[in-house]
């Protein structure tokens, strides 16, 4: 209730509709509840990777180098490219590197 300006605002609101701190902390549990429901049951779309490593192979370009290149450890590029890691901007940036090369 602290940190998070969200968390601050909605309190601010509940509490100006004169509700009590023990019943603003219920109400904010069940706003978690219900957006950690909402992230559960989203379906959503995974970039394919499967080309990043053929991509960078073909163009001769060696794991330690792409990851200097942008600013990572090669072990990034590698969990990236196995399939182990999920980050979607690095995929993102990644490839188009990989494209204009």
């Amino acid at each position: 209730m602290s940190s998070d300006c969200r968390t601050r605002e909605y309190v601010v609101r509940q509490t100006a509709a004169d509700r009590a701190k023990k019943e603003v902390i219920r109400l904010l549990k069940r706003a978690i509840a219900r957006e950690v429901f909402r992230c559960l049951s989203t379906t959503v779309t995974v970039p394919g990777i499967a080309d990043l490593r053929p991509l960078r192979q073909s163009k001769n370009i060696t794991l330690t180098a792409a990851a200097r290149h942008l600013g990572v450890w090669p072990t990034a590029i590698s969990t990236l490219e196995r399939g182990i890691r999920r980050d979607d901007d690095l995929a993102r940036t990644y490839r188009d590197c990989l494209n204009a090369a």
